[in-house]
């Protein structure tokens, strides 16, 4: 599986699939998922006000081609509240994401970081626990894990903290070099 790292606006980069985490205790959505919210003219917001989006622990929406911005399709996964945030949590719905990715066909996705810099959880542990649940699903089989590209979507200032969440990946995770975050090499300076 192919890393890549994004710091331009969420809205802009040529994603196949957009994923986002979304909690059940923000509302209106923030980070990432607020931002293309309000891309989206308040979408999201409006969903969660109709209570046809909860932000439940588990829960996924799937938004066909959303408009505004540069993604087929918009993946919400529910994270349920931000302060029961835990690297469990976190690894649960990454592994949900690539599972639901995979089962769309798709060799290919974007996702964010749910809760940087809002919850007590660290980046690189949120980064080091989302390619840890993207690699144990997609070991599975090994074609997928070799085809499967991600794009991590985020601010600019996060660059070092994320390497250092791909790092401890790697040493604690034999993953025998089938994670390549080598697009990201010129992002850690």
């Amino acid at each position: 599986m192919q890393v890549a790292l994004s710091t331009e606006s969420p809205d802009l980069p040529a994603h196949k699939c957009l994923a986002l985490g979304i909690f059940s205790d923000e509302k209106p959505p923030r980070g990432v998922c607020g931002f293309i919210d309000w891309r989206l003219n308040g979408f999201i917001s409006r969903e969660i006000k109709q209570g046809r989006i909860l932000g439940r622990f588990g829960e996924k929406v799937i938004i066909p081609f959303p408009g505004r911005i540069n993604t087929e399709i918009l993946l919400l996964f529910g994270l349920g509240a931000l302060a029961e945030s835990n690297y469990d949590r976190i690894y649960a719905s990454a592994y949900s994401i690539v599972q639901v990715v995979d089962r769309m066909k798709l060799t290919g996705f974007a996702f964010d970081l749910p809760g940087d810099n809002r919850s007590a959880l660290t980046t690189a542990g949120i980064v080091e626990t989302m390619i840890t649940g993207f690699f144990d699903y997609l070991s599975k089989d090994v074609e997928k894990l070799a085809g499967m590209t991600s794009c991590i979507v985020t601010s600019a200032d996060n660059a070092k903290k994320i390497a250092l969440g791909i790092q401890n990946f790697k040493s604690r995770v034999k993953d025998m070099g089938s994670i390549d975050a080598g697009a990201l090499e010129g992002s850690f300076a």
